[in-house]
């Protein structure tokens, strides 16, 4: 069984250097999303799709991916096996979202570590916080707003997924609400909830706890084929 990851809002398969580091010899593949045309999640769903292979596997979507990869799943590709959200949501991620797409973007402007770490990252290593920094730094604050704007547009699903389905749930993310995170079990009909304590880059900061869950998960999907 291989993993494909869907990456966050950053487009690329950068941030999943600690996670990849910890997945030993689970095959593994990263779709980056594509930086030229529509940004919402219905029209990157179309270009990925047939990217997916016809090797069984599972499916990863991480926090702004979370709804790509759901709407993946809901088409039913005959290789997909389980899929996992990751500090994810499927309707809007926050209330403050859409006042937060009206500020400013600054370009090429180091991130305050004290913010990051506020924010969503926390206490991870000075490594993890380098490169996050470092990808934040080369990030088109063209492509940014696009994929903000299309989270402030998200709705509820109108259809629910029977596919086994991991949520990997920070405890203490401050991007997603409370309300937001816990509205994904009113959608996937066979959830498995994984609290993992962290901030909302998860897979940066815990990647040891987040592996663990993501094979015990791939493990029982294994057992009942």
């Amino acid at each position: 069984m291989r993993l494909v990851l869907l990456p966050g809002l950053n487009g690329n398969s950068s941030l999943f250097a600690p996670l990849l580091a910890q997945l030993g010899d689970l095959p593994c593949s990263v779709l980056e999303l594509p930086h030229q045309g529509p940004q919402d999640h219905d029209n990157l769903a179309n270009a990925l799709d047939d990217q997916l292979g016809e090797t069984p596997f599972v499916l990863l979507g991480e926090s702004f991916s979370g709804p790509l990869a759901f709407r993946l799943a809901l088409r039913r590709p005959s290789a997909l096996k389980g899929l996992i959200l990751a500090a994810s949501f499927l309707s809007l991620p926050h209330p403050l979202l859409p006042l937060a797409c009206r500020l400013p973007i600054p370009v090429n402007l180091p991130a305050p570590a004290w913010l990051l770490r506020w924010l969503c990252i926390e206490d991870a290593t000075p490594a993890v916080l380098q490169l996050l920094q470092n990808e934040i730094r080369h990030l088109s604050p063209q492509l940014v707003r696009q994929r903000l704007q299309a989270m402030t547009r998200l709705q509820s699903p109108l259809d629910s997924l029977s596919l086994p389905t991991l949520h990997l749930w920070p405890t203490r993310d401050r991007l997603v609400s409370h309300a937001a995170a816990l509205s994904i079990g009113l959608h996937c009909r066979d959830l498995r909830v994984s609290r993992i304590e962290g901030p909302h880059f998860l897979l940066q900061s815990r990647p040891e706890a987040c592996v663990q869950a993501i094979q015990q998960f791939i493990a029982k999907l294994g057992e009942a084929a």
